[in-house]
């Protein structure tokens, strides 16, 4: 009895050394057709093989630590990539959306005939609603009018009216390119002529 002890405990010392991943052993050999081998065990006899110091590490890392070593870990960082990816193709998309430029509207026929010269700017958005786009043409000067010059004086000048174009796009169901010019805000030429 006294002697199965020793080699009971014996036994569990060899086991626990080999378990012990920090003495890990892998050695490394080429073979005759040039291939690279890694293994645990001994390579066969009569190949000249090196025998590798790999430093096993054990526990977690501190969180403020790059390794990791568990899956777990790896799958937290995983997920924080896959957030972070999905971030910025959420942001990529809405910078595309914000940069296409946006459908064409045009006009149609009933709220063309609806539009009369001498309607005002405000009028002309509410029954057309907004154009597809607007050109800033400057300004126009009226005929000379009498300008009030200091308290007791007066003067001819010319009157300088703003300019603006709107134009309605065509669609495929309305094929009519129309173009309002404004001259001081209120609707001066309509222009309507088929594009397609």
């Amino acid at each position: 009895m006294v002697a199965r002890a020793p080699i009971v405990a014996l036994v569990l010392l060899a086991t626990a050394v080999a378990a012990d991943p920090a003495m890990a052993q892998v050695y490394r050999w080429v073979d005759g057709s040039g291939t690279v081998h890694y293994s645990q065990s001994a390579p066969p006899p009569g190949v000249k093989a090196k025998l590798l110091d790999i430093q096993v590490k054990e526990g977690t890392p501190s969180p403020d630590s790059k390794d990791c070593y568990t899956v777990r870990c790896q799958g937290e960082r995983m997920e924080e990539r896959i957030a972070r990816r999905e971030e910025l193709d959420a942001k990529l998309a809405a910078d595309r959306a914000a940069s296409a430029p946006r459908p064409v509207r045009g006009l149609d026929f009933r709220k063309y005939v609806s539009i009369q010269r001498g309607m005002t700017e405000g009028e002309l958005l509410g029954i057309a609603g907004e154009p597809d786009f607007i050109a800033d043409e400057g300004a126009v000067y009226d005929a000379p009018v009498a300008a009030q010059i200091g308290r007791h004086g007066r003067s001819s000048a010319s009157a300088a009216l703003s300019l603006r174009t709107y134009t309605y796009m065509p669609t495929p169901a309305d094929p009519f390119t129309t173009t309002i010019t404004l001259v001081g805000g209120r609707v001066s030429e309509i222009e309507r002529e088929r594009k397609f």
